[in-house]
């Protein structure tokens, strides 16, 4: 017998599923937080909008575990945090956190380092490499991740970001010319 749910591929039939498990699992807190039709309608137009920016899979899988750790009825906001939390591992984003670490250990040679993920980068070239390196650690952190939040919300709703591309000089060169040197320039400055 198998009792695995199929995950709706519309998203409205998805809302839908969704609250009735929620129903289900915590029956007198869900009829106490959507007392009427009315309100219920509300919450679940709210949610969908909400939670458009992820794929259902995630959003299946970001209720099902809350379900499975939870005795109270999820707010909107923890499940949009475990959506995200689960979209950014399953994307090789590393925590806040280590990201930080990353951006601020090699801020000295950003074109030298092989990133983690390129929001690191766009985080850490956002923040600005010298402030990073230069400001107090408390200051720094609380700069990198108002960036790097900015970021991953730019990145979720669909913004893509290319990995670093800075320009090297080519070991062979011994000289540039007036024109090569000055477009070397132009694309150092774009990426400082």
């Amino acid at each position: 017998m198998n009792t695995k749910i199929k995950i709706p591929d519309n998203p409205i039939d998805l809302i839908n599923v969704v609250f009735t498990q929620l129903e289900i699992t915590y029956h007198n807190q869900f009829h106490k937080a959507f007392p009427d039709s009315d309100s219920l309608k509300l919450a679940k137009q709210l949610w969908l909008k909400k939670l458009s920016i992820f794929k259902n899979e995630v959003i299946f899988k970001s209720i099902d575990n809350i379900m499975s750790n939870s005795e109270y009825l999820p707010s909107l906001s923890a499940v949009l945090q475990k959506c995200k939390f689960l979209t950014l591992e399953a994307n090789g984003i590393q925590s806040f956190e280590k990201c930080f670490k990353e951006a601020s250990t090699f801020c000295d040679s950003p074109s030298e380092h092989e990133w983690s993920h390129p929001l690191v980068y766009h985080a850490g070239l956002k923040t600005g490499w010298f402030f990073l390196k230069n400001e107090s650690e408390q200051i720094a952190l609380k700069e990198f991740k108002n960036k790097f939040d900015s970021l991953i919300e730019d990145w979720l709703e669909g913004k893509q970001f290319a990995s670093p591309d800075v320009p090297r000089l080519e070991e062979n060169v011994t000289e540039l010319d007036k024109t090569q040197q000055l477009s070397f320039i132009k694309k150092l400055k774009k990426n400082y």
